[in-house]
């Protein structure tokens, strides 16, 4: 009994040209990331530049003055935390790597199950995303698209409308959770506290002893923790942001060099179909020639 067996049909034309339009496309992602890349690392530059220029603003002078040790003996310290605001700096735009999910996963880790102790104010809509769907009981405000680059007055601004959220929420701390710029390829995720309003005043008068303070000290320590406060966000966001860009750029950089190996593995498929192709056509024309000549 004879047995029919099937062969294989190759479309050789199909698959030269899902190849050929499979090249174009990834050729095209290869361009549109390598172009990323060049604009993420001027604006690596630029942000890198201006937090050596302005990453001692302010914070200088209050650490200074809180690092006295008059100050230290004196001070109220503070008791046992019962609530804590959570600032996790985010981005508003993708494409930067693993720094949102880094910060995503430290709060998750700082928080555990114990939600009833933090509140979370988050800065950048890639972090509300993330953090609202472990944490929707717990993220209370949400603030995204910030001007950029940031400024001191839109760092007021956010640091005001922290403070305003701290003491609504009745929170005995602050912590920003960012990301601290070491190098272009080193980003460490940071916790910074800031002191409530209420215990701030507390402390102001053993911080301030012998400077001059116009008009007075009640006028004065407003004005103060202002500075206190937008200083450190002000520092937290110029880190920040330079690790957005320079993750961003070598995030780029990785996807051009993926897309150009896949582009070479393609290359090569497509050219051994192509001679495959090619083959076939021969052997099939040399077989109509030689049945012509043998009939």
């Amino acid at each position: 009994m004879n047995t029919l067996v099937q062969v294989p049909k190759y479309a050789f034309g199909a698959n030269l040209k899902a190849l050929k339009t499979r090249m174009k496309s990834v050729g095209s992602i290869k361009k549109i990331t390598k172009a990323m890349k060049m604009i993420a690392a001027t604006k690596m530059r630029m942000e890198v530049k201006r937090l050596e220029q302005g990453q001692n603003f302010g914070v200088g002078q209050v650490q200074r003055l809180m690092d006295t040790e008059a100050y230290i003996q004196r001070k109220q310290h503070e008791s046992q935390k019962k609530r804590q605001l959570v600032v996790p700096l985010t981005s508003d735009k993708g494409l930067c790597g693993a720094i949102n999910s880094s910060i995503v996963r430290d709060i998750k880790g700082l928080i555990g199950t114990n939600h009833s102790a933090y509140r979370i104010f988050n800065v950048g809509i890639k972090g509300e995303s993330a953090l609202l769907r472990p944490f929707p009981d717990i993220v209370k405000y949400s603030i995204s698209f910030i001007q950029q680059p940031v400024n001191w007055p839109t760092t007021c601004s956010v640091a005001h409308q922290v403070g305003i959220a701290a003491e609504k929420e009745q929170c005995d701390n602050i912590i920003i959770v960012f990301n601290w710029y070491k190098n272009a390829v080193t980003q460490l995720i940071t916790h910074t506290d800031i002191m409530p309003k209420e215990l701030f005043f507390k402390n102001f008068k053993y911080l301030v002893r012998h400077e001059a303070t116009e008009p007075d000290l009640e006028y004065s320590k407003q004005y103060f923790y202002e500075l206190y406060t937008g200083s450190i966000f002000y520092n937290s966001f110029l880190h920040n942001n330079a690790s957005e860009q320079s993750s961003r750029m070598n995030a780029m950089e990785n996807a051009s060099k993926n897309a150009g190996e896949m582009l070479d593995k393609l290359t090569l498929q497509y050219n051994k179909a192509r001679q495959a192709k090619i083959t076939t056509e021969l052997i099939e024309v040399i077989s109509g020639a030689e049945s012509a000549t043998n009939g």
